[in-house]
């Protein structure tokens, strides 16, 4: 999950790395002066997602007078299809040099990726193409070692040497306690009296560490708005992603795996999902209602004209599913949409028997092909 930049950097600042003074508004927030910190300020637009900077979410404010103005502009953009529920106002610093630092898990090697760049800031893709000079190492995820890896390359940025290596030091115990996919910090801010600052903070967690983060939970229970998927999979125990409001074909799926793949297929096929989902039907349990929340959210969805059910079954019991599906079908406050439905596994052909014989409009493939077909054929006479 990544963080908002804001939130990031609190959670940076009680490790001891140091952070421009700050604060979070929500949107339309009133506010007193007392509490905003020294200005001319940065107002930055806060989404979880990268690329604000390049659509105009991050603006220079002189006078408190224009403050408003300026976070109301913010407020209303949306940036990589998310809304800006809030904005972060802090100080603007005057830096002589950026550089950049980032810790990050290789999946592969299990070992802590370590990036280190004399250039930063928003350029720093294209600079390092361009032959900018970009210093990696990797090391055991033990802050010891990080810092060992860390220290050569942190020694080539311009700065005060204690003040630096404290940054790497405290990035490494920040990395390793929240359990972190992604430390990046992007620009680092080299001072005129050598110290540090951080510019900007992108801070991913490992989604499935949340139960040994009690501050992150806490945080995303706070901030639902702000983190819907993690408030979702928190509350319900699965994964529910809105990948693109305007989707006609909403999902129930299980498998992280086969349903990004599933989503990839459809937009081949030039079918758009609403959404991506993995169900986890080991989770069911006999209990219906986490199938009657996805279809509820799938049937009430604005765009979606028809539900596509994928399930590639290992143990589970097909038939105990399809017999969940009818009853959560039921149960749903909406409409229903018309549902296709690709089942393979244990007890297929007794499954496929419980929804033909149901009330609803469900239609049942063994393949995957078969499935995708029908929903293109659907979608095309429904838009006649």
């Amino acid at each position: 999950m990544l963080l908002l930049e804001h939130d990031a950097k609190t959670l940076l600042g009680h490790y001891g790395l140091p952070v421009p003074s700050g604060i979070y508004l929500k949107a339309g927030q009133n506010y007193s002066k007392r509490t905003l910190p020294p200005g001319p300020w940065m107002v930055k637009a806060q989404t979880a997602t990268g690329g604000r900077g390049n659509a105009g979410g991050i603006r220079t404010c002189e006078q408190t007078e224009t403050l408003d103005p300026v976070r109301r502009d913010l407020e209303g953009l949306t940036i990589g299809n998310l809304p800006v529920h809030g904005c972060r106002v802090e100080s603007r610093v005057e830096f002589e040099h950026e550089g950049y630092v980032s810790l990050s898990l290789n999946t592969v090697t299990g070992l802590v990726d370590i990036l280190v760049s004399p250039v930063g800031g928003v350029q720093i893709e294209s600079a390092v193409a361009d032959g900018a000079p970009l210093h990696r190492a990797s090391a055991l995820p033990e802050r010891a070692a990080i810092i060992a890896a860390g220290t050569p390359l942190i020694d080539t940025l311009e700065g005060d040497p204690q003040a630096l290596h404290k940054v790497l030091e405290d990035l490494a115990a920040a990395f390793l306690d929240l359990e972190a996919i992604l430390l990046e910090i992007n620009p680092l801010f080299i001072l005129p009296d050598g110290g540090c600052l951080l510019g900007d903070a992108k801070l991913v967690l490992d989604g499935n560490a949340f139960s040994r983060q009690p501050q992150i939970e806490s945080l995303i229970e706070d901030r639902s708005v702000d983190y819907p998927e993690a408030h979702l999979k928190q509350h319900h125990g699965f994964d529910f992603i809105v990948t693109d409001p305007n989707g006609a074909v909403g999902l129930l799926t299980t498998g992280a795996g086969l349903s990004m793949m599933l989503c990839d297929e459809l937009k081949t096929r030039g079918l758009q999902p609403y959404n991506f989902c993995d169900i986890r039907t080991g989770g069911l349990r006999d209990d219906p209602q986490r199938l009657v929340d996805v279809l509820n959210w799938l049937c009430c969805a604005s765009h979606t004209r028809v539900i596509l059910v994928n399930i590639f079954a290992g143990i589970t019991d097909l038939a105990v599913f399809a017999a969940l599906l009818v009853r959560a079908l039921d149960e749903l406050s909406a409409p229903v949409l018309p549902v296709i439905a690709r089942l393979t596994g244990p007890n297929a052909a007794r499954a496929t028997r419980i929804l033909d014989s149901s009330q609803f409009d469900i239609t049942v493939y063994p393949d995957l092909g078969p499935a995708l077909d029908a929903v293109d054929q659907l979608l095309a006479t429904s838009s006649l």
